[in-house]
């Protein structure tokens, strides 16, 4: 292939990853009034944390890859995040400098997962891989909202609504029990003893949990209503 070819169906493609997306007055237009998650996805798209597609629609049962929540939750904590910042992991792509899909944002996943690492919100799959096309789970999801702002563990007499045995391995226990406590998992469909921690996360349930997460913050920190 010529390198006229390869420039033409780049070209195609930066249009189209850059597409404006859509949303209107009202909404997404599959995030109908009553959605259990609208309060946190258009929070999140009001703080151009995420947004939905160019047809109007949010998609909130796409699952999530491990580089899309690393980008979500850097945007959330408004972490600093520059052509500096160079991931640790050798199997997330690097960005090619002055070649950007989407213009109004010019740094690349492998920018967001850096910074990630630095703050010790990820520590990888392995100590050079972090798997940034693997979906992310549940358990995966809660973990890392736990690291970054560095959730204390509850009163010992504290007894979350799951089992230990539905995580794998025990760190995931220890942090999702630190994230009820405190209320950071209310809302999520169906949480519980029967909730599938080691499931996909959606995008619907990426924007609960960071919404979650920022009016925990803006509350000070302390122990919501919500508390579960």
């Amino acid at each position: 292939m010529g390198l006229l070819a390869i420039f033409v169906i780049g070209l195609i493609v930066a249009l189209v990853v850059a597409s404006p997306s859509f949303r209107s007055r009202d909404g997404f237009s599959d995030i109908p009034e009553g959605h259990p998650y609208q309060a946190g996805i258009l929070d999140l798209s009001d703080r151009s944390i995420i947004d939905g597609y160019d047809d109007g629609s949010f998609r909130p049962d796409d699952p999530v890859i491990r580089q899309q929540f690393a980008k979500m939750i850097v945007k959330a904590l408004d972490y600093p995040v520059s052509a500096g910042d160079l991931c640790p992991f050798g199997d997330v792509p690097k960005s090619v400098p002055g070649s950007y899909l989407d213009p109004s944002d010019r740094d690349y996943p492998d920018h967001y997962v850096a910074v990630c690492a630095a703050h010790g919100i990820t520590v990888g799959t392995t100590s050079n891989t972090f798997a940034p096309y693997d979906s992310i789970t549940h358990q995966q999801l809660i973990t890392m909202l736990v690291r970054a702002v560095a959730l204390a563990d509850p009163p010992s007499d504290y007894t979350p609504p799951f089992s230990e045995d539905d995580f794998y391995p025990r760190e995931h226990y220890l942090n999702a029990r630190r994230a009820a406590h405190v209320g950071l998992l209310a809302g999520l469909q169906g949480m519980g003893p029967t909730y599938d921690f080691q499931a996909d996360s959606t995008r619907g349930e990426c924007a609960q949990i960071l919404y979650n997460l920022l009016v925990w913050l803006e509350h000070g920190a302390t122990e919501l209503a919500f508390q579960l």
